[in-house]
Order: structure tokens, then sequence, then C-alpha cells
């Protein structure tokens, strides 16, 4: 992707999440154990979207192996969890407040709209079986029974480009602790 496909991303519907990164970071009032509970939860949050990232193959198939079995959205689970996590780091629950309202009445919503349609027009009835299966953002335990069984891949998270969403994550902690001093 290239600097001006991000900039293109950047829109009315994402500038108020990147407004709530900003000022979670400039009212942060992190202690050491909000840091080390909230870190946590960031972690868990990346692990769930490096674990996504490395079974998704967008636009060749539809993608139903590791979390995508038990989820339609680990990607945005997991953003939700590092969101939360950041939160608790910042000791900001206002912002994680305006956070959730956000990220629940704007940006799933159009997310989920935008994506049923683009995979139901590329799988057809695949999708819509699967849609049908398997919830949208709660997990369940018994996995997607037509699942593929693809390995997780390592080479998918660089394609997928997690690997610049976790340093971006991880910076935005950083700004967080260094707060402390």
């Amino acid at each position: 992707m290239t600097w001006q496909d991000k900039i293109e991303k950047i829109t009315s519907k994402t500038v108020p999440l990147y407004a709530m990164i900003v000022l979670l970071v400039i009212f942060a009032n992190p202690s050491v154990a909000s840091c080390l509970v909230g870190f946590m939860f960031v972690l868990a949050g990346e692990a769930l979207r490096v674990w996504a990232t490395g079974h998704l193959r967008k636009n060749e198939e539809l993608t139903t192996s590791g979390p995508y079995a038990h989820l339609q959205s680990p990607l945005y689970l997991g953003s939700f969890i590092i969101g939360t996590g950041m939160c608790i780091m910042a000791r900001n629950p206002v912002i994680w407040v305006l956070m959730s309202i956000i990220f629940f009445t704007s940006y799933i919503p159009r997310k989920q709209e935008r994506e049923w349609g683009r995979l139901e027009k590329m799988f057809g009835e695949e999708f819509l079986k699967y849609k049908k299966a398997v919830r949208y953002f709660m997990p369940t335990m018994e996995p997607y029974p037509e699942g593929a069984k693809h390995l997780w891949s390592f080479a998918m998270i660089i394609e997928n480009t997690e690997h610049q969403t976790a340093a971006a994550v991880l910076f935005i902690g950083f700004l967080i602790v260094i707060r402390l001093f």
C-alpha cells in the first residue's frame, strides 16, 4: 500500500478514530499498574490480529480458517481489544466510552455493510452460508464446519501489512508509557 493509498483512507469517517487516539495520548494519566494491565489487552488484541492476518487471503477466497472459523471479524475484535487496552493504559474511561460509541455505531456498521456486499458479490452462496453460520463479532466455540484448513502463514501477515499496524500500536503504547515520566 502506497502513501497515497493510505492518505485516501483518511476520510470524514476515519478522522474521529484518529482524533480519539490523539486525545487518548494527550489526556493519558497512566500508572505502572494501568500500563501493565492495559498492555496485556493490547498484546491479546494484536495476537488475534496476527492470527487473523496469517490466514487472510484477501480477494482470493472466502477466508474461513483460523479465527475466521469462529467469527467473521477477528480483525475488528482485535482492534477493539487493542483500543480497550490503550484506554486502560491511559486510565481514560471517557475516551473508551467515546471510542466504543464511534466504533459500534459508525465504524462497524459501515465496514459490515461494505464488506458483506463485496463478499456476497465475490463469493455468492458460499458467503451467505458462512454469514448465516458464523457470528460477526462474538466468537463461537464450535468452528465453522465447512471452514478451510489453511495453515497460518507469516508471509500473509506481511502481505496484509499487519507488521505496520503492530508498529503503530507499539508507537501509540510508547507515547502513553512515556507519560509516566
